[in-house]
């Protein structure tokens, strides 16, 4: 699953060094450092799997620092696999954050995961976690990332198509989608089964492995892979709503992954009628679903299914939001920096909506928009289009 010594040690090799990743890294912008940039790690990795330079802080200050965006290994000449070179150098590493350790305990114990849910969701609605984000420090900064929360939704294993069927599809939950954004997966199963499709939730399936990788725990990252692996059975595509668990599950399994909006793209709309949608929609591109799902481009194409919809690329989109996973955890500070260049961008226009395919984006960004008050409503681009196609969320 992950690189041997040897292996880390010739893919790293494969870097030529020439520079071309610099103006891409969201860090090296941040810190000009060389160290903090691709290139830098890559070189930093090979000395100490070649046991030139040791496996002490300073290397895994510069490897934790990585936002795994990816944006690398797009301008990169030789194809050098950077993501599963930082990867192996997390293994090396190992987070020890006890928040990012408790993320990795929950995403791999969903009974517990719906329960800590249900108390944030408590929390909510009893006003605790209103006066807990007015504190200072970290742990109100965390509070703010949490979104309403609703009741937790029971999944049945099929939901058969509205109209004259044409497939099947598996729908690939997620461990943080399926207990904070549930309504974006009903929003999924709305339109699949209206364009004809039967949708399939496989009880077996796990989270996909994502925050055990940032760990650097290989072995739970494996476990979770080999239980999708079964859990997922049958040829049929399996739809991903959040581009961080289908990258996941693009690297390291042979399962045929789709994000939701390149699957719907490809469907017969002919005879589907879209309501009219009188709004301005920020899009936010997530780095997972431009540099590993290669999908963004079918996002646009979606929305722009919506008539009377007007649709605005959120600048500079090539620089991460800082969500990344349990980035925003283990790293803040760079994390607030990354957000405050985003927040600032939002603010030069008047949106109506900002829409974004990767529930960590929608968690970062939602914490900068409440922080500061923004009348901004954040939705799931699947979402959009079921609500014009009659989707009314029964969850409260």
């Amino acid at each position: 699953m992950t690189l041997s010594i040897q292996q880390t040690i010739q893919e790293a090799d494969r870097c030529v060094a020439c520079g071309l990743c610099l103006p891409q890294c969201p860090t090296y912008f941040k810190t000009g450092s060389e160290a903090d940039s691709p290139r830098g790690r890559i070189q930093l990795m090979s000395a100490v799997a070649k046991e030139i330079l040791p496996n002490n802080d300073r290397f895994k200050a510069h490897m934790n620092a990585c936002l795994s965006c990816r944006n690398c290994e797009t301008a990169c000449p030789n194809g050098v696999r950077y993501g599963a070179l930082i990867d192996q150098a997390r293994v090396i590493t190992q987070q020890s954050n006890w928040a990012s350790q408790g993320m990795g305990w929950l995403a791999s114990n969903p009974k517990f995961l719906r329960l800590f849910s249900q108390l944030l969701r408590l929390g909510q609605s009893t006003g605790v976690l209103s006066l807990l984000s007015k504190t200072h420090g970290g742990f109100a900064k965390r509070i703010a990332m949490i979104p309403q929360l609703t009741t937790m939704q029971c999944w049945q294993t099929h939901y058969p198509a509205k109209r004259v069927k044409r497939g099947d599809v598996n729908l690939f939950l997620g461990c943080i989608t399926s207990a904070f954004d549930a309504e974006t997966l009903l929003a999924s199963i709305h339109v699949l089964n209206h364009l004809g499709y039967d949708v399939h939730v496989p009880t077996a399936q796990s989270c996909c492995g994502g925050i055990a990788r940032q760990q650097g725990d290989a072995n739970l990252a494996k476990a979770h892979i080999e239980q999708n692996t079964q859990a997922f059975q049958h040829d049929w595509p399996v739809v991903t709503v959040a581009s961080g668990c289908g990258a996941g599950l693009k690297d390291y399994t042979t399962l045929p992954v789709q994000d939701i909006s390149d699957f719907l793209v490809r469907c017969d709309w002919s005879d589907i009628h879209l309501n009219p949608l009188h709004a301005h929609v920020a899009l936010h591109e997530p780095c997972t679903l431009r540099n590993v799902m290669k999908s963004a481009n079918a996002v646009t194409t979606l929305l722009s299914k919506v008539p009377e919809l007007m649709l605005s690329p959120l600048k500079g989109k090539l620089q991460c939001c800082g969500g990344a996973g349990t980035y925003m955890i283990n790293q803040p500070e760079m994390a607030e920096a990354l957000l405050a260049d985003k927040m600032m961008l939002l603010q030069q226009e008047t949106f109506d909506f900002l829409a974004t395919s990767n529930i960590g984006c929608a968690m970062q960004l939602g914490s900068g928009i409440r922080q500061a008050n923004m009348p901004l409503t954040i939705l799931h681009p699947v979402t959009i289009i079921a609500k014009q196609m009659g989707f009314q969320s029964e969850l409260d």
